[in-house]
């Protein structure tokens, strides 16, 4: 603000009024005199001022506080006139460029050419959409820009990219950053649609201190241009979107086999570069972090799946990725049709499955699961892998497996599927497990308590520790198994028979649930 005294009031004590008035805030101090006297305390009062480097003007008789009022308003209003001036053609040459198809790169481009700054343009997740500096710095564009978006997506350094509330909402502020031990003055203005974050726009200042009138005009670059950045940003995505929901259509099909005919496989593999010649392996993720009813876990799976693409690009493998429910799969290459199974082949699953549950821990937290079939030949080939993925993803939520789980390491529920669906197999593991589960209302869950014993093979003391139990209650309860099955349970061959039933009845749940979901639609 603008406080107008007479040198009058300056007679007394200057130094203390000035004092006085700098404690109110005041920007500045005009001093006006009826007569024309400097004033006895002026002196005074003009050294005050500049200890505390707050402006004073001695005004003459003839500025009186009208005309004094007018040229401050006109001083006022020809400033803001340049601002909307220069903003209009800001905005022409930046929408000149747009125009022409040229998107986010060339938009950069005309910005860095218009403020002499290097200009980012990042995502809402940080990731660097496209940067641009001028010809004298273009060799260090890429490592500042790199340097720059990790300051300002680090909540540490920086919380955010929204303003706060009192602010308009693509209005430019100015931060200060530590690179390379060195200040650097950034311009940031964050990229709104619908009051949703899309990304920032940012102008790397040159030099630090920034002269006032260079930080004017560079954040009137940055305001004009974002709106434009917001423009192809929500463009980017719609497509981006529908690209991800007609590829996501293509893997379903894929993984259930459902294609109306061999001509509409061909057609929808190579609109995809689907190389229906290869081999592929498909992984399964399962997580708390996934859930298809709520929007934060939507686009959480969304990022998740774009980084499980990114996986791995050495190998030069197509990866393709949906969403199925909560799950997340993974469409993975591994070589061309018609190779065999080889211990390297098995550890390159073993690899990607490892990085896959690395990157997804990142994302989705660390109760992640990997679930992955056997590779096989084309788009059968990937069918019978999801197939092979679901049923050990299952069957790992009931016996104790690894957070990265292999088809192939489960041989045993292999070597008894054939069992499992057959009608002797599952009258066997009717017999064995009924009377179990008939006994359990009377004496507790016999079925669980004869599992643990086998489990611990045969160790009465360390069952009884595993189920938090008495040893003379576990000998009760064993005893009431016996009677159950008309058998001991502590011999070999009794708990064989139990373990081969628990696991052919596990096995049979899981195949009945699997066809029944990934029969064809009737």
């Amino acid at each position: 603000m603008a406080v107008f005294v007479s040198v009058q009031d300056l007679v007394d004590d200057g130094a203390a009024l000035v004092c006085q008035l700098d404690a109110c805030g005041a920007a500045m101090i005009l001093a006006w005199s009826r007569t024309g006297s400097p004033g006895i305390g002026l002196t005074e009062a003009s050294e005050a001022a500049d200890a505390r480097e707050l402006p004073l003007l001695r005004l003459l008789p003839q500025a009186t506080f009208q005309r004094t009022n007018r040229l401050l308003a006109t001083k006022i209003l020809a400033q803001s006139t340049h601002v909307l001036e220069y903003g209009t053609r800001v905005h022409r040459a930046l929408g000149d460029v747009f125009s022409r198809g040229g998107g986010l790169p060339a938009l950069a481009h005309s910005m860095s050419q218009l403020s002499g700054c290097t200009v980012l343009v990042l995502a809402s997740n940080g990731e660097l959409l496209a940067s641009a500096a001028p010809t004298a710095s273009s060799e260090r564009c890429p490592d500042l820009a790199r340097r720059v978006s990790q300051r300002l997506t680090d909540p540490h350094r920086f919380p955010g990219f929204l303003p706060d509330d009192t602010g308009h909402p693509h209005s430019a502020h100015v931060v200060v950053l530590e690179v390379d031990d060195h200040p650097v003055s950034v311009v940031v203005c964050p990229v709104l649609v619908g009051g949703e974050p899309y990304g920032v726009l940012a102008l790397v200042e040159p030099e630090h201190p920034v002269q006032e009138h260079d930080l004017a005009q560079h954040s009137v670059v940055a305001e004009q241009g974002v709106s434009l950045a917001a423009s192809e940003l929500l463009r980017q995505q719609s497509v981006r979107e529908a690209e991800e929901r007609a590829r996501n259509d293509f893997v379903h099909a894929l993984l259930h086999g459902r294609f109306t005919d061999q001509l509409e496989l061909s057609a929808r593999a190579e609109h995809y570069r689907f190389p229906l010649g290869g081999q592929f392996a498909v992984y399964i993720v399962t997580a708390t972090g996934l859930s298809p009813d709520d929007k934060t876990s939507r686009r959480k799976a969304r990022e998740a799946s774009r980084a499980a693409q990114s996986i791995m690009p050495e190998d030069d493998m197509l990866t393709m990725t949906a969403l199925v429910g909560s799950m997340l799969v993974v469409v993975r290459q591994v070589g061309e049709g018609g190779s065999a199974a080889s211990e390297v082949e098995a550890g390159r699953l073993a690899t990607f499955g490892e990085a896959l549950r690395k990157s997804m821990c990142q994302r989705l937290g660390d109760a992640v699961r990997i679930s992955y079939g056997r590779p096989g030949d084309g788009a059968p080939g990937a069918a019978s892998s999801y197939r092979e993925a679901r049923t050990a993803e299952a069957l790992g939520r009931r016996v104790d497996t690894g957070a990265v789980n292999a088809y192939s390491d489960l041989r045993v529920f292999a070597a008894i599927q054939d069992a499992a669906l057959s009608t002797a197999g599952q009258s066997f593991a009717r017999e064995i497990l009924t009377p179990l589960q008939q006994a359990d209302g009377q004496t507790g869950n016999l079925e669980e308590v004869v599992r643990a014993y086998i489990a611990e093979s045969g160790n009465l003391n360390a069952t009884a520790r595993r189920l938090h139990l008495h040893r003379n209650t576990m000998l009760y309860k064993l005893d009431r198994a016996s009677r159950a099955l008309r058998m001991d349970v502590r011999t070999t061959e009794a708990q064989f028979m139990i373990w081969l039933a628990h696991h052919i009845d596990a096995l049979g749940e899981v195949v009945g649930a699997l066809d029944d979901e990934l029969a064809p639609p009737s």
